[in-house]
């Protein structure tokens, strides 16, 4: 089985040889070893990823429905606190998963993107203006993290206090190919599970016009969330909403500040700003795998064979760079038209974020372009230092000069 890295911080600093060498396999599908996860195919093709996305009767998300019990012997040995967090919509098949996306769908329309807008951008503002006198600071830590974790506290109601606690609860987990930092992170978690579940609960302190109330006052045909429910969609509400935004913000940066020529297109026509966003989400890729998918039945699929109980997942990094689907797939352009990347993913499990994912990332580039115009990079390209993470493409640090 030839070897493939995609979780080194030399493969995030540069995916390219690694997919020429996947794409040279001249298979859809290849058989990895992965931290945690273990062995498992990814589909690397757009279409193999696609196909596997939309086929919900043939891959499913919950292995308890393709025979395995595997996830449920894991959660049984698991502390509760940590097993209800696998409650949440991301983990289930339709119905219920359809009937739980119906819940957050209610309590989201409560709050349009549109209306958000001047909060993200006063939040935008507010980070930069506390680093406005320097002439050179660390982006990812002052601003990029700072901003979708401001703005999803903000939205879910939480108490303008507690950002900052919620930043040290979970800053623990940035390794998530090392099995022991994902550990020495539980206690973080536990404390935010203790904590969402008081906010939760009526009169716990959540303010009236976010989405905690949203969630506990959503019902479809007579049936609500329960608390545990409720606590679980906080958490991946929190967790998608600030780790993957700040990522796409920290790594669109990078590109955007890499393409000078590019920058100043940028600066001289904002309306290039939505396609600046996809070509940032297609080729930074920040989630670069899909949640695995269990085979329900024997079947062959993409030119092979899977048994009932088999995972595979969608390798979206080689997905965005398919030289079928996009020309000169390799190369950062911020004018591309059409873009049909898969970084929200497709079918029913379709980012229920990705307005909120679009506005703050435009706001971000937006706000820190007009600031400060001749922001660069304080170190050389190269230089810039990634995570070793599984699934996520994280930069470690973004070091800038502001003037």
């Amino acid at each position: 089985m030839p070897v493939f890295d995609i979780v080194s911080p030399s493969f995030h600093a540069d995916p390219v040889r690694t997919i020429e060498q996947i794409r040279a396999t001249g298979s859809p599908l290849v058989q990895m070893r992965l931290p945690i996860l273990g062995n498992m195919r990814l589909c690397v093709t757009h279409e193999a990823c696609g196909a596997m996305l939309k086929d919900k009767e043939t891959f499913v998300r919950d292995p308890a429905n393709a025979g395995s019990r595997t996830q449920e012997r894991i959660l049984r040995i698991l502390p509760r606190s940590i097993g209800l967090l696998a409650l949440n919509m991301l983990g289930k098949d339709d119905p219920e998963h359809r009937h739980l996306r119906g819940l957050v769908d209610q309590a989201f329309q409560r709050r349009g993107i549109q209306a958000m807008r001047p909060m993200i951008t006063a939040v935008a503002d507010r980070l930069l203006d506390r680093v406005a006198h320097h002439s050179e600071v660390d982006l990812m830590e002052t601003f990029c993290r700072d901003l979708p974790l401001s703005v999803i506290c903000e939205m879910l109601g939480l108490p303008d206090t507690d950002h900052e606690r919620f930043k040290n609860w979970l800053g623990g987990l940035k390794d998530t190919a090392n099995i022991g930092a994902v550990i020495r992170a539980i206690p973080g978690v536990l404390r935010v599970v203790r904590y969402l579940r008081k906010v939760s609960r009526h009169g716990g302190g959540a303010k009236p016009d976010g989405l905690i109330i949203g969630l506990q006052d959503a019902e479809i045909e007579g049936r609500r969330l329960s608390e545990d429910e409720i606590v679980s969609m906080i958490f991946l509400l929190f967790g998608a909403g600030q780790e993957t935004t700040t990522h796409l913000i920290s790594g669109g940066l990078l590109e955007i500040l890499r393409h000078d020529d590019q920058r100043r297109q940028l600066q001289a026509d904002p309306g290039l700003m939505p396609l600046c966003v996809e070509e940032c989400l297609r080729h930074v890729s920040p989630v670069q795998l899909t949640k695995p998918r269990w085979a329900t039945r024997n079947v062959s699929f993409a030119g092979q064979e899977f048994g009932r109980g088999e995972m595979v997942a969608g390798f979206l990094t080689a997905a965005n760079r398919d030289p079928v689907e996009f020309d000169n797939p390799h190369q950062f352009d911020m004018t591309r038209k059409p873009n049909p990347h898969l970084s929200f993913g497709t079918g029913v499990h379709f980012c229920l974020g990705y307005q909120l994912a679009r506005a703050e990332a435009a706001i971000a580039f937006e706000r820190v372009l007009a600031r400060f115009p001749k922001l660069r990079l304080a170190v050389a390209g190269e230089s810039i230092v990634w995570r070793k993470r599984v699934g996520i493409r994280a930069l470690s640090s973004l070091p800038v000069r502001l003037h």
